[in-house]
């Protein structure tokens, strides 16, 4: 391809991408039965989200559904039918661009284009005289051109890209329910370009990846470790405090999250997960399944060589004043991921993984913090996780930290309702 060619597209994209991108797909539940995530999005303003209970309510509803997921590739959407799980068209009403999409996708797609556009549901989906959403209906313009946009999108990565989601709602809108098309003016004075300085004497990933098990205390102190017992409050984004529970042995992991609703356990054993909330008890789909995989390993960070493959040197960037040194690879399932080590403690501070989509990246960052000394090795007693939907998000604070508990396999079994 051109470099006039790639010109062209680009304009095609940023002219289509101006108009405004909305959700394209519509839930098929009823007012009286509304998804986690439709109720959490049904309220615009603070009166409605106080009717809707309080912030730890909303959280707990939220994680029911909105996992960050992914897809295997980038291929096109009908490529995902071949799966055995229900797609959007068989699990939702009225769902025309996205169909062949695994069903289990979708919220975590909403959710991005949420953020992309710095919009909510109701920006193309439709209110009823009772503030319910009613998802599969066309009233709203905006929803009809987002069909548009997300079909543009995906043809776009196909023609210019080698089906690579080079270009996604983010690339022109970055937070807008319209693009900026015009630069500000007056023009801002751009500096003259320095030459790059050649990095050399970078250590190589296995050394970082090495100084960082040192770090934590070494080989034969981490194998020792077969357990791990932590608690300590959850912090949600969106406000508000909870109690955590947190078990960990092996291929096993249980979150415990006591709100004033009730409890809400994630647990996950082996090539099988479970929800349980006040509402119900229930399997979790292949991709919620990555969700608490993903968590799981977060609060288990001395396994963090087994999942990389193949590591390469990310450069170097500095995390609230710190300098890191950045390793990046891909896990088994495809998905990128990014390892920031601090340079002067040799410590894990940052992991961002990034889940593939039909429209591009989707993130899940990792952030590790308040490193302290359990049986002599170093631990993170806070991990905050940050998404594209502010329910997921929220900062847990560990007060106390055990090695090598007794564990009860109970705790790892599907639960009862």
């Amino acid at each position: 391809m051109t470099k006039e060619t790639f010109k062209r597209l680009m304009l095609v994209a940023s002219s289509g991408m101006a108009l405004v991108f909305s959700f394209a797909t519509d839930h098929a539940t009823s007012a009286d039965s509304l998804t986690p995530s439709a109720t959490l999005h049904s309220a615009s303003t603070p009166d409605a989200d106080a009717a809707n209970g309080n912030e730890a309510h909303l959280w707990a509803a939220f994680i029911q559904q909105a996992q960050p997921t992914a897809t295997p590739t980038a291929a096109p959407v009908a490529a995902a039918s071949q799966t055995t799980a229900p797609t959007a068209e068989q699990k939702y009403k009225n769902i025309q661009v996205l169909k062949g999409l695994p069903a289990a996708q979708l919220p975590a797609l909403m959710h991005l284009f949420s953020t992309s556009l710095g919009v909510r549901c109701d920006h193309c989906h439709v209110r009823n005289a009772n503030n319910e959403m009613e998802w599969d209906k066309d009233d709203k313009p905006d929803k009809k051109t987002a069909r548009k946009m997300i079909q543009m999108t995906i043809d776009l990565n196909k023609a210019a890209f080698n089906n690579r989601t080079e270009v996604s709602c983010y690339t022109c809108h970055q937070g807008h329910d319209h693009p900026l098309s015009i630069p500000p003016l007056p023009a801002a004075i751009v500096p003259a370009e320095m030459p790059r300085p050649a990095l050399t004497g970078m250590p190589a990933p296995e050394q970082i990846l090495e100084q960082y098990v040192q770090a934590v205390g070494g080989k034969e102190a981490i194998a020792k470790v077969t357990s791990r017992h932590l608690k300590g409050q959850y912090l949600p984004q969106r406000g508000g405090q909870v109690a955590v529970d947190v078990l960990l042995a092996g291929d096993k992991f249980s979150s415990t999250v006591t709100t004033p609703q009730g409890v809400i356990q994630r647990i996950l054993n082996g090539t099988k997960g479970w929800l349980l909330d006040p509402k119900e008890g229930r399997e979790l789909d292949s991709e919620e399944l990555i969700t608490v995989r993903d968590m799981a390993e977060a609060f288990d960070t001395l396994k963090l060589k087994e999942p990389f493959p193949k590591m390469t040197f990310g450069g170097k960037d500095k995390i609230n004043e710190r300098e890191v040194v950045i390793l990046r690879g891909a896990l088994p399932d495809k998905r990128r991921v990014r390892l920031f080590f601090d340079t002067a403690s040799g410590l894990l501070l940052r992991k961002v993984i990034y889940n593939n989509t039909i429209v591009g990246p989707d993130p899940v960052q990792f952030d590790f913090d308040d490193y302290q000394a359990v049986d002599g090795i170093k631990v993170p007693f806070t991990v905050r996780i940050s998404y594209t939907e502010p329910g997921f998000s929220g900062t847990r604070k560990f007060t106390e930290i055990k090695h090598n508990v007794a564990v009860d396999e109970t705790k790892f079994a599907m639960p009862k309702k």
